[in-house]
């Protein structure tokens, strides 16, 4: 599977707040407009399928905050 430039978006995202947590929720809203949950699913699917251009620690650091924010029980949907 080729990149796209929302992958790479999503991917540019992640890095920049994977010291944080993968972010605000609300941030991830209002740049992507989608749930953080539905976000963190489909950064998971982009590292998960190999497409991303990262080094296999970097991959690894991303794919744990995806495991985070995925099972984490106090996300919100925003809005609500």
């Amino acid at each position: 599977m080729s990149r796209t430039d929302t992958q790479d978006e999503i991917v540019d995202f992640a890095r920049k707040w994977q010291k944080f947590d993968g972010g605000p929720d609300e941030d991830i809203f209002v740049t992507f407009g989608l749930e953080p949950r539905e976000y963190f699913r489909r950064l998971k699917n982009i590292l998960d399928d190999g497409s991303a251009a990262l080094d296999p620690p970097a991959v690894s650091e991303l794919a744990t905050v995806c495991a985070y924010r995925l099972r984490r029980g106090d996300v919100q949907t925003i809005g609500q």
